[in-house]
C-alpha cells in the first residue's frame, strides 16, 4: 500500500461483520436504528464523537477507490496520476514500455482480468461501474476527506474501523439522496478490507 502523498485519484481538489448479499441476490444492509440519534442533544453527542463527519464520508469514498486502484495494479507501489476514470488507459499505459513502445500483451491481459473479474465481484454488492467510480469522485470533492489520521488503536480509530459505526455516520450526516449508493460504496469497502486483510480506513 501507498500512503496519501503518493496517490493522487482525483483532478479536483469489539469485531464486527460487514454485510454480504443474501441467497437472493440481495444486499442485506441491516441499518443501525437511528432512533437513539433522533434528538438534537443526542445528535450532537455524536458529533463530537466523529472529527469531521463530512469529510469522513469523502474518506469512505476516497478508501474504496484507493483498494480498488491498488488492487488492479498490485505491482506498483506509486499510483499518482490514477483515477477511477481512467483505468483502461493506465492499463494500456503501465504494459507498455516507455522507450520501444512495445506491448506486453501478457501483463495487459492480467490486469484486464483483474479489473473484470474485480468489478463483477462488487456488483454482487450493487456496485455500478458506470454509476459508482463518478459518485465517489463527486463525494470526495464536494466533502474533502480526513485530514488526520486516528491510531488503530484509539477509540477514535476504533470507531472508524466499525462498520456499523460508519453506517451510523452516513445515515445521521449525508442527506437522504445520498444514503443508498453511499451504503453501496461501504459495502464494497468491507469486501476490499476483507480481501486485503487490512482495515477499513487503511493509510
Amino acid at each position: 500500500m501507498t500512503n496519501n502523498k503518493d496517490v493522487v485519484f482525483y483532478q479536483n481538489n469489539s469485531e464486527k461483520t460487514c454485510n454480504k448479499p443474501n441467497p437472493n441476490g440481495n444486499i442485506d444492509l441491516r441499518l443501525p436504528s437511528t432512533s437513539s440519534l433522533s434528538s438534537k442533544k443526542e445528535r450532537i453527542h455524536f458529533d463530537y464523537l466523529v472529527s469531521a463527519p463530512d469529510r469522513l464520508l469523502g474518506e469512505i469514498c476516497y478508501q474504496l477507490d484507493r483498494r480498488i486502484l491498488s488492487y488492479i495494479f498490485q505491482g506498483h507501489t506509486r499510483l499518482y496520476g490514477f483515477i477511477m476514470a481512467n483505468i483502461p488507459n493506465k492499463i494500456i499505459e503501465v504494459s507498455t514500455h516507455p522507450l520501444t513502445g512495445k506491448v506486453d500483451q501478457g501483463y495487459q491481459l492480467h490486469l484486464t482480468q483483474r479489473h473484470a473479474e474485480l468489478m463483477e465481484r462488487l456488483s454482487q454488492l450493487g456496485y455500478k461501474e458506470a454509476l459508482h467510480p463518478p459518485f465517489t469522485e463527486f463525494i470526495v470533492n464536494s466533502y474533502g476527506i480526513l485530514t488526520e489520521r486516528s491510531s488503530q488503536h484509539s477509540t477514535q480509530g476504533m470507531d472508524y474501523n466499525n462498520p456499523d459505526f460508519l453506517k451510523k455516520v452516513i445515515m445521521t450526516t449525508a442527506p437522504r439522496k445520498l444514503h443508498k449508493d453511499l451504503l453501496v460504496v461501504l459495502t464494497c469497502l468491507c469486501m476490499m478490507a476483507e480481501m486485503d486483510r487490512k482495515p477499513l480506513l487503511f493509510w
